[in-house]
């Protein structure tokens, strides 16, 4: 018969499931990317839904396609090099602490794309293209780290797809719009906490799944006069229905030596399923041609985090418990401003600065998700090779603020207590061809 620390090791199983598709990401809030085209990096994002002046419009603000004279590709590859340290410790009652090292760097460099094509039928209507990277993450703490039993592995994988129109009504007013088409993966680990038995190794907890899902994406662009326009974009929320499995590792000593654990660990390896609902968002800019040489742009935006309040996971096995994990994320908004000076007619220089808020707070944040409000400078530079090619290059900074986290998976996990210290440097190289 299971001991009351067999079935609370088995309580700390389902919890591992229960931890999915909520993790910290490295230029912008929640688990959101932002890098896809050089040009929007450069700018820290400022202006991108008023810029309408190369083919990323398609995935900013697609009214923006109604500006282009000319068919046009562009595409561009990302690095992204965050750091996250975190100092503490766990604790798992009577003072006592989980053996472990707290890891160094928690997560890993990755490198993301943008492709954008857009395609002039006529002067007035466009279509266009674009395969983007809108969430995504890649953390992985050591099998010793101190917060293991918190979490472990916390990997998301994310791509969109989407086929636009734009339609210039008049001189001054632009619409377009399209669906988008977003593949959603998953994979989040953590160790189990198993009281006395834990001298026999940590059991894991393994969760994975997919989805396909749809949503849309409908934007404005106004121009009153030739040196100033503003743009409107709306991203609606994409409901991902999530299917996979959960499954326990459980070390051969286990086996061995406590097969009655080990029989009731095993009771958790089911097909499972959940549903995960990316945010709608909504994005207002401006872009100003102040000189011949200067341009000026700002940004304005607020995505719907507070979506994500709770996840449940069901498993399909009668044998394995659903879970319920609460969140409690809250909206945020984002402000960025940027500048564009032609240095020569073949060099452009960039620059801009971004304020991001984070969904999580003190009170929230937990080890799968260190984040907190971010702080963007950007520089970058465009160059004319050709009448029809221009290289595009860009490179930022993120400065986080301080990130303390109280944070408790599980009844057994213990509490883990601490500070994480995050940072990050993204570069970027693109290309435009025009034709």
């Amino acid at each position: 018969m299971p001991t009351a620390g067999m079935r609370r090791a088995t309580r700390t199983a389902l919890a591992v499931a229960a931890c999915v598709a909520v993790t910290n990401q490295a230029r912008a809030t929640g688990f959101e990317l932002r890098e896809g085209s050089a040009d929007w990096m450069a700018n820290a994002f400022a202006g991108d839904t008023a810029k309408a002046y190369d083919a990323a419009t398609v995935w900013t603000n697609p009214a923006g396609m109604s500006r282009l004279n000319q068919s046009e590709i562009d595409a561009s590859v990302n690095g992204i090099f965050p750091n996250i340290n975190f100092s503490g410790a766990n604790y798992v009652g009577q003072g006592a602490t989980t053996p472990g090292t707290t890891g160094g760097n928690l997560i890993q460099p990755a490198a993301t794309g943008g492709f954008y094509g857009v395609w002039s039928i006529n002067p007035d209507f466009k279509l266009g293209i674009a395969s983007d990277t809108p969430y995504g993450q890649r953390v992985t703490n050591p099998s010793d780290f101190v917060g293991r039993y918190q979490s472990g592995v916390s990997s998301i994988t994310d791509l969109a797809f989407t086929v636009s129109a734009s339609y210039k009504i008049n001189e001054q007013w632009s619409i377009g719009g399209g669906p988008v088409v977003d593949t959603f993966s998953a994979r989040l680990t953590q160790a189990i906490n198993t009281g006395p038995y834990a001298v026999l190794g940590d059991p894991a907890g393994d969760l994975y799944g997919s989805n396909v899902g749809v949503g849309y994406n409908l934007g404005v662009l106004f121009q009153p006069t030739q040196d100033l326009r503003f743009g409107l974009d709306y991203r609606s929320r994409i409901q991902h229905n999530v299917s996979g499995t959960q499954s326990i590792f459980i070390p051969p000593a286990v086996s061995l030596f406590a097969p009655p654990l080990a029989a009731a660990l095993a009771t958790q390896n089911s097909p499972a399923s959940t549903k995960i609902t990316l945010p709608d968002s909504l994005t207002a800019g401006v872009y100003y041609q102040a000189t011949p040489k200067l341009a000026l742009l700002s940004d304005f935006g607020w995505t719907d985090w507070a979506l994500l309040q709770t996840i449940n996971i069901i498993p399909s096995s009668p044998y394995a418990a659903p879970s319920t994990l609460a969140e409690n994320w809250r909206s945020t908004v984002s402000v960025s401003v940027g500048a564009n000076y032609l240095l020569r007619p073949d060099l452009m220089l960039q620059c801009g600065f971004a304020f991001d808020e984070s969904p999580v707070t003190n009170s929230t944040r937990t080890s799968r998700i260190p984040d907190s409000n971010r702080y963007d400078i950007s520089i970058g530079a465009q160059y004319e090779v050709s009448a029809n090619v221009t290289v595009q290059a860009a490179y930022a900074h993120v400065f986080f603020a301080s990130a303390p986290v109280t944070t408790q998976a599980s009844a057994t996990s213990g509490i883990l207590i601490g500070e994480y210290s995050n940072s990050a440097n993204t570069a970027s190289l693109g290309v435009k061809v025009r034709f």
